[in-house]
């Protein structure tokens, strides 16, 4: 336990760097984009020039790009991420409405892709070489080389379109009213919520197993799998009990790669399902020029990928007998 809380500690401290370097090559990236948008309001010959240097003034956009990175850095400390003006709120609150969403689905497609990776992976390593390796491999290959909106589409196609078993899109059913009861309004949530997760699942799945599936045919050939099966213990005890724990540790560390594979997945699923998460904001941001916006989207983004790699660091550590003391 030491180990991992000692291997978080020296996670978050090195991803504390990575996301200051984050925040300000965007800031200056952003700094250098042309357009903003507030132009096409501020700019006509209508706006009074004290209106106009006012606005920009409280939006920092006055400043040379040194005072506007250590203005952003220092109101950013104090949880103050700057003004939205394509969402007519400030940005933590636009974040805050739209970060659940992500969350949610997020957790959904990581639970679900690792499950169903391990249960292949675990298939694939008992057959290795054999008919029903070869198919799970290529099913596999080509679900990861797929693009995520191509496989939300075939899905909306058959589930949705033809089969019409979920709903195409959306978080909830616009006819459901508040004063639902309680387990109409979760099974809603639910419908809306299984098209995205599975396809962000279904990618996850394809690389999970790939990477499980090494790690157990290489902890299979390992000396205390020998030594268990002189002992008498049986086949399915020992792909479950001793070679899969044994290739586990690799595929923690996978879960921290993970979350940027969610993430970008999100930023063009959440467009494809209308989910209203952190993609769709982001997307919006930049469709708007909203600097304010897509600078708290990257930065955050950021941070949970630092936050994640930490984790799955210490889970490492955790589930590692080498690294117990």
């Amino acid at each position: 336990m030491r180990a991992a809380v000692r291997r978080f500690a020296i996670g978050l401290a090195r991803g504390a760097g990575v996301v200051l370097v984050v925040a300000v090559m965007s800031l200056v990236l952003l700094h250098l984009a042309p357009g903003d948008p507030l132009a096409a309001s501020l700019d006509g010959p209508s706006v009074p020039p004290a209106v106009r240097a006012a606005w920009k003034a409280q939006n920092g956009d006055d400043q040379p790009l040194a005072s506007k990175v250590g203005t952003w850095l220092t109101r950013a400390a104090d949880g103050d991420l700057g003004f939205s003006a394509s969402t007519g709120m400030p940005v933590a609150r636009a974040i805050g409405a739209a970060l659940p969403y992500t969350a949610l689905l997020g957790t959904a497609a990581l639970l679900a892709g690792f499950a169903l990776g391990t249960l292949l992976a675990l298939a694939q390593a008992r057959a290795a070489g054999r008919t029903l390796d070869r198919w799970l491999g290529a099913l596999g290959l080509t679900l990861w080389a797929l693009p995520e909106f191509i496989v939300g589409v075939l899905l909306i196609e058959w589930l949705s379109a033809r089969l019409g078993w979920l709903p195409a899109g959306g978080a909830a059913d616009v006819t459901l009213g508040r004063d639902a009861p309680v387990l109409a309004i979760a099974l809603d949530r639910l419908r809306h919520l299984a098209l995205p997760a599975v396809t962000l699942a279904l990618v996850i799945a394809a690389q999970v197993a790939r990477h499980q599936r090494v790690g157990l045919l290489e902890a299979w050939r390992e000396p205390f799998v020998r030594a268990a099966r002189a002992r008498g213990v049986d086949e399915r005890t020992l792909w479950r009990r001793h070679a899969w724990r044994a290739a586990l540790g690799p595929t923690i560390a996978l879960a921290g790669l993970a979350l940027p594979l969610v993430a970008g997945g999100a930023f063009v699923i959440e467009q494809v399902f209308a989910w209203p998460g952190m993609g769709s904001l982001a997307f919006h941001a930049l469709a708007n020029r909203d600097a304010h916006l897509a600078l708290g989207c990257v930065v955050l983004g950021a941070l949970l990928v630092v936050i994640a790699g930490a984790l799955a660091d210490a889970a490492q550590a955790a589930v590692d007998p080498r690294q117990a003391r």
